[in-house]
């Protein structure tokens, strides 16, 4: 699957149907492992404002962590793409109790009116493959990538992935915005100097 000449279509297709294809048992058994890599790495950190996503297409699911985040006293926001045609993404708050939409994408997300979060100190990323360099490679649509470039200072990027989408060679476009660190069922992996 790894060659010098990386297809990242071919390995973002590849990498999908892989996750799909998770058994129900081993998808919640890496699910919950997961939670409780996420739970110490959060714990040490001591966040106040957290942006998560909504999973989709078989990522790993950390909504049941939602409760004990809130908390914790930690602001919780997701991403919102606007639905004009410039793709722009932008961290909305997610307070308890407040109504998602679904997006073009089948995506859910705040309501336009939760307003911009712009405190976000950490960004727990989905993706569908990365590398022990911490090259992410996401759905292709940038969305993330553009949206950390304009942030200042850049809120850390955890990715949050099962070991299976690991992959030893996965070059860097120009656009990416590298992980800080990835977290599987299997540990919290750190990419010092991105």
């Amino acid at each position: 699957m790894n060659s010098p000449t990386i297809n990242r279509s071919k390995l973002r297709q590849e990498i999908r149907l892989l996750r799909k294809g998770l058994s129900v048992t081993r998808k919640t058994a890496a699910d919950l492992l997961i939670h409780e890599q996420v739970k110490s790495y959060l714990q040490q950190s001591k966040l106040s404002h957290l942006g998560l996503y909504h999973p989709i297409d078989g990522e790993p699911d950390l909504l049941p962590l939602v409760a004990y985040l809130r908390q914790q006293q930690c602001q919780l926001a997701l991403p919102r793409i606007s639905p004009d045609t410039e793709g722009r993404m932008h961290f909305h708050n997610w307070p308890a109790g407040s109504k998602l939409q679904t997006n073009r994408f089948g995506i859910k997300e705040p309501e336009a009116s939760a307003g911009i979060c712009n405190k976000i100190e950490v960004v727990l990323a989905p993706l569908v493959a990365f590398s022990n360099n911490g090259t992410r490679l996401g759905m292709g649509a940038g969305y993330y990538d553009r949206w950390l470039v304009a942030q200042t200072p850049k809120p850390l990027l955890v990715g949050i992935a099962y070991e299976l989408q690991r992959v030893d060679l996965l070059p860097a476009q120009p656009w990416d915005i590298p992980l800080d660190m990835v977290i599987t069922e299997t540990g919290t992996f750190s990419f010092p100097g991105n």
